[in-house]
């Protein structure tokens, strides 16, 4: 009998000892694919540290950044489902809502589309050439009918410098794709004339462009007054580039005028409101370290609120995520004429920029 009772004390002591001591099975964490371009971009740069601070700051979820040749790619597969949030810009939801190239006949596989949800940082497009023909393109003006690398097809920047260069101020130019890594070699051998490259916050290069501008002395071009008024008018006024920052030399001009636009990473309503909130709060309280790790992160972290409600100035016509909604909301940001995402906010916003783009 006493070796009974012996054998059930230890016996209990060993189930207790599991019960406090032991760990469980680990928690289930939700699952977050994160898209963005490729690794040559500022995109995936920027992916990277930021998904590093989501880890941290928001344990239950397994972020994975997914990269894709280029934007629209990482945006095409955000649409058909593969994806929980999608690297995409003011002009490429605009394309998007209106289902116009490169968007074009997509509707039907669309599963889920993007809100507004984080807006992250500017990227500004800019006009380069080699020094020697610096008499030759002066202006914007002087690239009518010219042969340009307009960034890379699939890049929210080339859909950017098309309708400030095209649409806004009315250049005939030609688009020459060229291989990322060979940029300074096109513009020496005469295959392209000028090529578009772009900055973020005014200061920081991509990788393709520090290569390039490490590789050959640039002349900068710049649009003529009349072309900076459209171009203001149209609602994209230039701003400078800090050349002295970005760049490793001078670019043949004192002042280099870009024209600047919104990127962000953004949600469905499939992602909750909760997911969105925590992730704005959680970049939020580590906006300064965010600079830290790169200078383009610098105008969201001075005012990180108020960069969300520049984004969404920037276009209005599509809703935004319950999440970001209920981040404005509690900071007394929210203006009335904004719309919170559902399934038939979205639905009116395609209807509507759609008939607008007829």
């Amino acid at each position: 009998m006493k070796k009974f009772k012996l054998g059930l004390v230890l016996g209990l002591a060993v189930v207790l000892l599991s019960v406090f001591v032991l760990p469980g099975p680990a928690a289930a964490k939700y699952i977050w694919r994160w898209g963005t371009a490729n690794p040559g971009s500022y995109g995936y740069k920027a992916s990277a540290f930021l998904a590093d601070f989501l880890r941290r700051g928001m344990p239950e979820y397994d972020v994975t950044v997914y990269p894709f040749v280029s934007t629209t790619a990482n945006i095409k597969n955000f649409l058909v489902g593969d994806l929980e949030s999608t690297y995409s810009a003011e002009p490429g939801l605009r394309k998007l809502y209106s289902f116009i190239k490169p968007f074009e006949g997509f509707e039907r596989n669309v599963k889920q589309m993007p809100v507004q949800s984080f807006w992250s940082y500017t990227i500004e497009a800019h006009v380069l050439t080699l020094p020697e023909n610096k008499d030759k393109f002066r202006t914007w003006e002087d690239l009518d009918g010219k042969k340009i690398f307009m960034a890379p097809a699939g890049y929210m920047t080339h859909i950017h410098a098309f309708r400030a260069l095209r649409d806004i101020c009315g250049l005939k130019v030609e688009h020459v794709e060229v291989d990322l890594t060979k940029v300074a070699d096109a513009l020496r051998a005469g295959t392209i004339d000028a090529t578009i490259c772009y900055t973020t916050a005014t200061v920081s290069l991509p990788t393709w462009a520090k290569t390039l501008d490490i590789s050959t002395p640039l002349q900068g071009v710049n649009p003529s007054p009349e072309q900076i008024k459209k171009l203001t008018a149209a609602g994209f006024a230039p701003v400078k580039t800090n050349i002295k920052k970005a760049f490793t030399r001078g670019v043949g001009v004192d002042v280099l005028y870009t024209v600047p636009y919104f990127f962000g990473y953004h949600h469905g309503l499939l992602f909750p409101t909760e997911g969105v909130y925590k992730a704005l709060k959680t970049f939020e309280a580590d906006a300064a370290s965010l600079t830290k790790l790169d200078p383009g992160f610098g105008p969201l972290a001075a005012d990180f609120a108020n960069f969300q409600v520049n984004g969404i100035k920037s276009l209005p016509e599509v809703p935004v995520h319950p999440g970001l909604a209920q981040y404005l909301k509690e900071k007394g940001l929210w203006e009335p004429a904004w719309v919170v995402a559902t399934k038939g906010t979205i639905e009116a916003a395609i209807k509507a920029m759609k008939a607008k783009a007829r």
